[in-house]
């Protein structure tokens, strides 16, 4: 996946169309969707502005795709607060609070990650499908242009 693409899913996430970006950040219209339509680079500063406009995005997952996309996902343990003291850390009830807490905690560390991985899959395939498109238009024209001859 390129950055162009990465982007894109920032768009998504944030509710919004490239277009609506490209003027959040101050650039003119086209910039973004022409490099994520074309598979083109986009200009450091535009990439610097993004990261700036958009500080809950992790800049690493932007630039390699490596990482969550989003900053506080942390792939790490999350920490669980029990409101149990230490007196009654031995109870059965709240040792069996804290193994659902943690099961919990792990579904929905698993449906984030499945979540942007359909993202991500999604994203592919509008693109595939817009690509497609294209190469139909284009087999479409050359037929016109083939019997107009």
């Amino acid at each position: 996946m390129t950055i162009a693409e990465r982007i894109y899913i920032i768009a998504e996430n944030e509710g919004i169309t490239i277009t609506g970006l490209e003027r959040n950040i101050g650039a003119s219209k086209g910039v973004l969707s022409r490099a994520i339509k074309n598979k083109t680079d986009i200009q450091s500063k535009w990439l610097a502005i993004i990261v700036e406009n958009y500080p809950q995005y992790n800049a690493a997952w932007l630039l390699t795709g490596k990482g969550d996309m989003l900053l506080g996902e942390s792939t790490s343990e999350p920490s669980i607060k029990t409101e149990h003291t230490v007196i009654d850390k031995d109870c059965k009830l709240c040792k069996e609070k804290d193994a659902r807490l943690h099961e919990q905690t792990d579904t929905i560390k698993d449906l984030k990650y499945d979540k942007a991985e359909l993202r991500e899959q999604l994203l592919e395939t509008k693109l595939r499908l817009e690509e497609a498109y294209r190469e139909l238009n284009d087999l479409e024209g050359g037929m016109q242009h083939s019997k107009g001859a």
